[in-house]
């Protein structure tokens, strides 16, 4: 039986092994049937490790533990500080040049796809509904609630430093806005739809155990929830509803907790809401996990265990953490990876003086895993980057399969392997 033969559930089987982007495709690139295949037999959507820099920016594998050389950065987006990170290859850079000589400094926000080159730039500019127009000087976080390359509509929202904490935007809009319930609310009135303590993370849930939209974690553990009304006019943006939720742990902690709280990180999982809060030790250094799901009866946070979140692989980093559903393999079994977030000063999202540091060098130090069996150093811890804190790339298996650039990358490794191969015979 020629190669090319196989039955597909023995070629299916090969593939359930494959869980690196790079091989999975130069497997697929063997035939066409092979390929075919391939392509109804996708491995988990999982993340690369993003490592930005000013000089040679590169990708990180998870599953094969290997650096990889992923698209190219755009020249107008080397040393930016990237804040946000969603699927089809699509990044938030907290300001690159602008073409734009009114904005200040040149320099705007801007969506960028590190795949196909497109880009959206963001408004610098706030509405707060006084005659003067503020500028937004420090973004945290932005966090999406769909693709721009999805075709249907969706909005964007950052966490910043001052007031307001939080503040929202969408296509066709020339200005950021806060939350408002009603278009033209008054300072007084906005206000009130903030959260008065830092914020720790957000996430876009699209069916969440309390509707859909802008779910807003502080450091008390409270939630916000922020829907946007999808029927306002060209060039605004209200809210339809703005809900908050004062949450307590259930039961309550009788112990103190291993070590000091670093953060808190919201992941929707299965219609569930996670939130993960991570310790740290007296040196700063990661040393544990805790996982709560949402239960609303009564509202409150109730701790899990890390088996019960048995075949799923959460990935963390402020405003775009994601839950992946793995396939049963002891090669890729269930961990919570999480890079270093020291940089993520407390206060963050607040109107206090401590913000997010937005210059270089970052620290990356604190990434790993936790498991079962504690934490364990899997990811580069180095050197610091001189842009950007390291965060994900999503890019799905069959953008992999198709990308001009991923299989040119493909063809110089095989080049390189073939060459090693030589040498050493």
């Amino acid at each position: 039986m020629a190669w090319a033969e196989l039955p597909e559930e023995c070629v299916a089987g090969i593939l359930h092994h494959l869980l690196c982007l790079p091989d999975y495709s130069m497997f697929a690139g063997v035939c066409t049937r092979w390929r075919t295949i391939a392509t109804r037999h996708l491995p988990p959507m999982q993340p690369w490790l993003f490592m930005p820099s000013t000089t040679a920016t590169s990708f990180f594998c998870i599953p094969c533990e290997r650096t990889h050389q992923g698209p190219r950065l755009p020249d107008n987006a080397r040393g930016a500080r990237f804040c946000g990170a969603y699927l089809e290859g699509w990044v938030a850079a907290a300001e690159i040049p602008h073409d734009d000589r009114s904005v200040p400094g040149n320099r705007a926000p801007a969506l960028l796809n590190l795949c196909t080159g497109e880009r959206v730039l963001l408004p610098r500019s706030l509405r707060n509904n006084n005659p003067d127009t503020t500028f937004i000087n420090h973004i945290q976080a932005v966090i999406l609630s769909y693709t721009p390359c999805q075709a249907h509509p969706y909005y964007a929202a950052a966490i910043v430093s001052g007031k307001p904490n939080i503040m929202f935007w969408r296509p066709g809009m020339s200005d950021c806005v806060p939350p408002m319930l009603k278009w033209d609310s008054g300072f007084k009135m906005w206000q009130k739809q903030l959260s008065k303590d830092p914020i720790e993370d957000a996430n876009y849930i699209f069916f969440g155990p309390l509707g859909g939209g802008f779910y807003v974690l502080n450091n008390k553990e409270d939630l916000l929830v922020y829907t946007p009304k999808a029927n306002d006019r060209h060039g605004e943006l209200t809210m339809s509803s703005v809900n908050k939720y004062q949450l307590r742990r259930n039961p309550r902690p009788t112990m103190p907790g291993p070590g000091e709280v670093l953060g808190r990180y919201l992941v929707e999982s299965r219609g569930q809401l996670l939130m993960v809060v991570r310790f740290v030790s007296t040196e700063k250094a990661t040393v544990a996990f805790d996982v709560f799901k949402l239960e609303l009866k009564p509202p409150s946070w109730k701790k899990l265990t890390l088996d019960t979140l048995a075949d799923r692989t959460i990935f963390l980093v402020r405003g775009c953490s994601c839950a992946v559903e793995m396939r049963k393999s002891s090669q890729f079994p269930p961990n919570i990876y999480f890079l270093d977030d020291s940089a993520w000063f407390n206060g963050a999202g607040s109107s206090t003086s401590q913000v997010q540091q937005v210059e270089g060098p970052f620290p990356c130090g604190d990434t790993g895993r936790c498991c079962e069996q504690g934490i364990v150093r899997c990811l580069p811890r180095e050197p610091p980057s001189d842009s950007s804190p390291w965060t994900w790339f999503y890019l799905p298996p069959y953008e992999a399969l198709s990308r001009k650039w991923f299989m040119e990358q493909l063809i110089k490794q095989g080049e390189q392997l073939r060459l090693q191969e030589h040498q050493d015979g």
